[in-house]
Parts: structure tokens; sequence; C-alpha cells
């Protein structure tokens, strides 16, 4: 009733006196909104949906438990947009920022890595380990943080300058890292071992590239270069959940003055003379400014919102190509009982991480692009019950990743079971029984998330060369004054960042500044 309450009351207006807006409200969209109402800028904030966040919300997914859907660790927020949009006095917060990760084995053996990477090395039991451990941490960091500004920024000037500028060294490591599969680097600087398994299937978690792959072993690197709570390679878990994070984005777009509206789904961007005029509402009306920042998958933008017509046949082909063949599932499980001990408590608040054999992750990626659900798969879980005192009572929730699994386009009730039983398979391997103790069950995969922010966000990153190229050209491709683009596409790797939506709003304020868009 609101939605269509809201669609009748704007039917046939033309509303004018805008400055921006952008489309989508998730966390892309919202950083993006705040930074342009921070610069003074009048901006109007659309959702298709009737809830702000994108794929990442909070529910209830059984009787007094709730979970989040979307992410459920922090590895990768933008420094950068923490510190302009004030995101820790709006409410960001980290009830740990320093996950130590449990690796678990086929062999029953687990191996433990703290949450600063490079003190963690220092640890281990081999000197030989350590010593090999931390030049490979220590290797990839250094380049990790030189290609930070090109993972923030994929558009073409910043690449080649990134790679032109590079000293020698770092050329050096970028040609033997950049460009190699995951194996072969991994072969090279790692013993046979615990380390090196574990470090293969963080190589590839949430990528579409087997460790086999060229390129693969850039996954890492992009994973590397993230920080959460200044902590390079660090995965923290925020107060609230990935939630928190976006209701403190939310609190500062609404600081800022931006006018958010939910349940407002959009009929067509209006282009007049290769220049953005503002949109037509699908209930009808139009909303004019010569701004817009749209943060929804590219397809949608270009095709549907703006037409083939406006845009390049080679971007209407790359936008157009087929995605990646790998999923990443989300489980979400309420158990019976809690933990009491201070022991079992701690052993909770860690990151938990099952790492297949290289052979197995093989094979997994090629069952996977087959369309058949793998035996084998990595296996991420927390329990972010552990981290809310008052969160489990007679519960705990376990929030799960599994990777990787096939992309269907649809999913029946069969298939759903189907996955759902392979990863408990995956998950007995560290969490023996645990399907006794199994009191409510919820599998989330890219399907499910169709609707929201119209992206399958859930759906693997293809290799990070290529979302260089299709992010560089998602960016520019257009070329249709006042039109900014911080959808999936432009974010290199996984995780929740917000740089998309920075660059795109910092690039729309730089345009007004110069006077190439009239306000």
């Amino acid at each position: 009733m609101a939605e269509a309450a809201l669609q009748t009351q704007f039917a046939g207006r033309i509303e004018g006196g805008i400055d921006a807006i952008v489309l989508g409200a998730g966390a892309d969209g919202l950083a993006a909104a705040a930074y342009l109402g921070k610069a003074g800028f009048t901006t109007v904030l659309l959702e298709t949906g009737a809830e702000i966040g994108g794929v990442i919300q909070s529910r209830e997914f059984a009787p007094g438990q709730l979970c989040t859907d979307g992410e459920h660790l922090i590895f990768a927020l933008d420094p950068i947009a923490i510190e302009d949009l004030d995101l820790y006095r709006f409410g960001v917060s980290y009830a740990s920022r320093r996950l130590e990760t449990a690796y678990f084995f086929d062999d029953g053996r687990m191996f433990p890595l703290g949450g600063d990477l490079q003190g963690a090395a220092n640890i281990l039991p081999d000197e030989d380990l350590v010593a090999r451990l931390s030049a490979f941490v220590r290797d990839v960091f250094e380049l990790a943080v030189y290609l930070r500004p090109a993972f923030a920024n994929p558009a073409a000037e910043v690449l080649e300058k990134v790679f032109a500028a590079a000293p020698s060294a770092l050329a050096r490591r970028l040609l033997r890292y950049g460009f190699a599969p995951a194996t072969d680097v991994l072969d090279t600087m790692l013993p046979d071992g615990p380390v090196k398994t574990a470090m293969m299937s963080e190589a590839c978690f949430r990528s579409a590239a087997p460790p086999d792959e060229a390129f693969s072993f850039m996954n890492l690197v992009r994973r590397w270069a993230g920080e959460a709570s200044g902590l390079q390679g660090a995965n923290a878990y925020p107060e609230g959940g990935a939630a928190g994070v976006i209701n403190a984005l939310r609190r500062s777009a609404q600081a800022a003055g931006v006018d958010i509206r939910a349940a407002t789904p959009i009929k067509s961007i209006l282009i007049e003379w290769d220049r953005a005029a503002g949109v037509e509402l699908e209930g009808g009306g139009q909303i004019r400014a010569p701004i817009i920042v749209a943060a929804q998958n590219a397809r949608r933008v270009f095709m549907d919102l703006i037409g083939p017509t406006g845009i390049g046949i080679d971007f209407q082909r790359a936008i157009a190509a087929a995605p990646p063949k790998i999923a990443t599932g989300r489980l979400h499980l309420a158990l019976k009982g809690v933990a009491r001990d201070e022991k079992t408590k701690a052993n909770m608040r860690r990151r938990l991480m099952y790492a297949p054999r290289t052979d197995a992750l093989r094979l997994a990626f090629a069952d996977a692009r087959a369309g058949n659900i793998p035996e084998a798969m990595t296996i991420e879980a927390v329990f972010p019950s552990a981290f809310d005192a008052g969160a489990a009572e007679k519960m705990h929730v376990f929030s799960i990743m599994a990777h990787p699994l096939p992309a269907d386009e649809t999913v029946d009730d069969a298939r759903r079971e189907e996955i759902t039983k392979a990863i408990l398979r995956n998950l007995e391997k560290f969490a023996p029984s645990i399907e006794q103790r199994i009191a409510a069950v919820d599998l989330r995969l890219p399907s499910d998330f169709a609707d929201a922010a119209d992206s399958k966000t859930m759906a693997a990153k293809p290799g990070v060369l290529r979302q260089w190229t299709l992010a560089g050209a998602a960016t520019t491709a257009a070329n249709i004054s006042g039109l900014y683009f911080c959808g999936p596409e432009a974010q290199i790797g996984a995780g929740l960042s917000c740089a998309a939506g920075r660059v795109a709003a910092k690039a729309a304020i730089r345009s007004a500044k110069r006077g190439v868009i009239a306000l």
C-alpha cells in the first residue's frame, strides 16, 4: 500500500530543484549519496526495494533468530570513505577487529593463524616455515598496498599510471604474482603442508578463477589490499554485522541532507543531447537532475534504463557476456543450545575455514562450472551470536559461506536440499555431528538475491584482470555527461567496500566544480 501511495503521489509530476540522483541504496549508493550531500548538492537517493541496504539485510530466519544476508565479515571497508563520511561517529564499530582464523583440513588437522598476518607468521613452530611465510606475507602485502589505487579506481588512466610507475622490484613482483596461477606462486613460495593448502583456498575463495588459472593469485593480492579498522589483511566483525555498517552509511547520508526514498522503481534514465537529465519513474512522473550516479548492475543501468542505442557496441557485448558459472552460497543455521564455558565461547569468536586439498579444489571448480554440486568446497564460517552478548539465549546462529557452487539461474526445492546437504557434509569436517544440533536452516543463493539491488551480488567475481577491464569500461563507456557508475561491476573483488561509490561521487563533484555539469 505504501509503495502504491508513493507512486500515485509522483504520477505525472515533474520534480525539479534536484542536483543529483543516486540509483540504488546498497553500500556504494549510500556512500555516493552521502558524499554528494556533504558537498552541498541537493541529492535524492532512490531504491527500488522496500528496504535500504541492497542485499545486506538483517532478518528473522527462525523464531527469535536473526541473520544478516550479504556479508558477515568486513575486510575491505574503504578507509577514505570511513574518514570522509565520519562513519565511526555515525555508528561503525567492531565487536572484533582482528579475528583469528582456524583452518581445518580433510586429514583432521587444525591450523590457527592470528588476525595480524604479519605478526602471526612469526610465532609458528617451524623456523623454515616462519621465514617463508613471513617473506610471502611481506611481499604480497607490499604489492597489495601499491595496487590499492588501481583496486579502488579501475579507470584506465589510473591503471596505466600505477603500472607504469612501479619501481623495478615491484614491477618484477607484479609480473611474477599478478599474472600467474595461484598454484605456481604458492608452489614456489611455500612448502607443502597446511599453510599452503590454507592460502590456496584463500586465493580462490569467492572468485570464479580456479587455482591453476592464469591471474588467479591476484584475487589474494586484492583481498590483502583491504583493511579492517586500519589493519591490513584482517577480518573484522562489526557491531550489528554488516547491517550495522549500512545503518551508519544511512545516518551519514541523512545527516548530509540526502532525501532517501525506498520502494521507488525507475523506468528509465533520461538522456538529452548526450547529457543526463533525470529519471522517469515506473509509476509515472519525472525527477530532473543533471547528475545521475547509478549503483545498480551494469546490464540494468545501460541496457534497460538507458537502452542499447545510447551505448557502444563493444560495451554492450562486454556487459551482455555470460556471467561466471561459479557462485557462493550462504547458509544460516540456528543451533540447539548455547555455549556456557568461556573456552568454548572464545573458540567461537574466530573465523573458521575448511580448506580442501588443491586437487579437490580443482575438481570442485570443474564440477561447479559444469553445473554440478562439488563434493568438496571451501567453507568460511562465523558465529554472529558469539559477538553479541545478548543474542544467544537458547540458540546460537552459525553463518556459513560455501564456495564454489554452480551459478544456477533458478533453484527448485530438490536442488536447494541437495546443495544444503553438500555444504553440511563439508561443515562436518570441522563440526562433527552438527546436523544433530540444527533447529533451523536457511540457504541463500545468487538467484535469491536477483531482485535486491538488481544484482546477483553473491555470484563469484571473475578473475581480477577481467574485473579491471569491465570496471574501467563500465565507469566510462556511456560517454554521457553527468552519468556516473558505481554498481557491482565497478568494484574489484568481493566484500563491502564503498570505494566505488566514493570514486563516482567525487568524479561528479569535480565535474560540477569545473563547470562541466551545470547545476
